[in-house]
């Protein structure tokens, strides 16, 4: 299916109140369910935009706890790159820094940080290509992943040109994802924004969760 064209794309969301309705219905489609215990209840902190949990009295925004977690960006820049690179567009840091007017490394860190959605929205480990294979991975996969992992090297080459091979794996995520959903932009839209804003650890999980990805 095809994807609608990023200027409508973009019109849904004229100002931050409405990335973050659109955020809400997607994170909690049944309404707001605290992080940290779980519990329903809550009030909501208009002048900060959060919101407490009436039982643990945990205070949370619409994007923390997910890729998004303590996010200093407006909203809309975090919609307009889930757009951009699900729909198959080049994405580089360069790219990203130019258009919003954010430095190298902001914009890096932005796409690390949806990489990472990408790798625990659709992690297999039996076709995680860029793993080692076990002595029990049969050999058509032990094929397959060998197929995939130049075929991801060369991607990386062709749009990023230089990236150390210690610096590799997150690209592997972007390749992958790329890969699985090319015929399907419009449902790859849906799918990386939902696993953008999907509650992917607790408060106490954060910091090594973090550690790992970046």
């Amino acid at each position: 299916m095809q994807a609608m064209s990023i200027g409508k794309f973009m019109a849904r969301f004229p100002d931050e109140q409405s990335c973050r309705d659109f955020i809400y219905r997607i994170r909690w489609p049944r309404g707001f369910i605290c992080t940290k215990c779980g519990e329903s209840d809550y009030s909501y902190i208009r002048t900060r935009h959060l919101f407490e949990c009436t039982a643990c009295k945990t205070q949370v925004s619409t994007t923390a706890n997910t890729v998004m977690h303590r996010t200093k960006l407006p909203l809309r820049y975090w919609l307009l790159v889930f757009y951009w690179i699900a729909s198959g567009e080049k994405c580089s840091a360069r790219k990203i820094s130019k258009t919003l007017s954010l430095n190298y490394r902001t914009a890096s860190l932005l796409l690390h940080k949806i990489r990472f959605g990408m790798y625990l929205g659709e992690f297999d480990a039996l076709f995680a290509f860029w793993l080692p294979n076990s002595r029990q991975t049969p050999k058509v996969v032990r094929r397959a992943k060998r197929r995939l992992l130049k075929k991801a090297d060369l991607f990386i080459r062709k749009h990023y040109r230089r990236v150390t091979k210690a610096n590799k794996q997150p690209y592997y995520y972007e390749y992958r994802f790329r890969n699985n959903n090319q015929f399907d932009p419009a449902n790859a839209i849906d799918k990386l924004i939902s696993f953008g804003v999907t509650t992917i650890y607790t408060f106490h999980e954060y910091r090594l969760r973090r550690s790992e990805a970046f």
